[in-house]
């Protein structure tokens, strides 16, 4: 399976639950084209394994949400067939992009299909939400929006092609700084979803890049401030519009095509970063 990268189009903390973790209103975005490799094969070991076949080093033991994600599988049905999780890597590790979400959902997607579908879709979803927030989404990654911690989805129409770069540093950020480090925002404070989702149902790519949002940015850009001067570099080379992905540090600019490599050229002179260009289609 291809496990697609995700950003963020609209970020919303509404508030904290009891057991810590916080409620949102999240505009999930695939990237299809930015992607990692995620397959089965028969293995001579018992049990499920993991092994890493290319890109950035990432733990192959049982810390890895791969492999959390099997032995959930595994002690939900009573199925621990013999086979090798083959992942090769291209999406930036704790990057904001999903990419460990995205690898473990697909996971419990080949695990179901290998061994007959024992599992209905309900079922799934119960298990990704127990392994991350974000890996429902990825059970089946299209727009969606995303409430209570992100894991209550509901379909979003998406009617026209959305010209993206994304922009990751050399550095990575833990999701759970991010969150800790919150700034209190006003409830009311503009953007506001629905205008977001107009956009999207409009197919009006510049009302969309002036309704973007994420609360989680604020900290990060203030930790951060070579960010912030990226993003501004990236606005003045013609970016509608770029903030940062999920809990970061990846930033995502929209703009219309033709303007996508001056965007890049003003964000490669600062640090070591990786870009990629792609246009997500409804």
């Amino acid at each position: 399976m291809k496990a697609p990268a995700k950003i963020n189009l609209f970020l919303k903390v509404t508030g904290v639950r009891d057991d810590g973790y916080h409620t949102l209103e999240n505009v999930y975005l695939p990237v299809s084209e930015l992607y990692d490799d995620v397959s089965l094969k028969p293995s001579d070991s018992s049990g499920i394994s993991l092994e890493q076949l290319s890109g950035p080093s990432v733990p192959t033991d049982r810390s890895n949400l791969c492999l959390k994600a099997a032995d959930v599988f595994a002690a939900t049905t009573g199925l621990s067939p013999d086979v090798s999780i083959q992942l090769s890597k291209r999406i930036p590790i704790a990057a904001g992009l999903g990419g460990g979400s995205s690898d473990a959902a697909s996971v419990l997607t080949l695990l179901n299909e290998h061994c007959g579908k024992p599992l209905s879709c309900d079922e799934l979803h119960c298990i990704a939400a127990n392994l991350g927030a974000d890996v429902p989404f990825f059970l089946n990654p299209k727009p969606a929006l995303g409430l209570g911690i992100g894991d209550e989805l509901s379909p979003i129409e998406l009617t026209c092609a959305v010209p993206l770069l994304i922009v990751t540093p050399s550095f990575q950020l833990p999701v759970a700084w991010s969150f800790n480090h919150l700034k209190t925002l006003p409830q009311d404070s503009q953007p506001h979803l629905d205008a977001c989702l107009k956009a999207m149902k409009d197919g009006d790519i510049e009302a969309l890049a002036a309704n973007c949002r994420n609360d989680l940015e604020h900290a990060v850009f203030e930790k951060f401030p070579i960010l912030q001067m990226i993003r501004e570099a990236m606005i003045a080379a013609g970016a509608l519009t770029v903030h940062i992905s999920g809990s970061g540090p990846s930033l995502f600019a929209i703009a219309p095509e033709e303007r996508l490599p001056a965007i890049a050229e003003a964000s490669r002179k600062f640090i070591s970063v990786n870009v990629f260009f792609t246009t997500q289609l409804p």
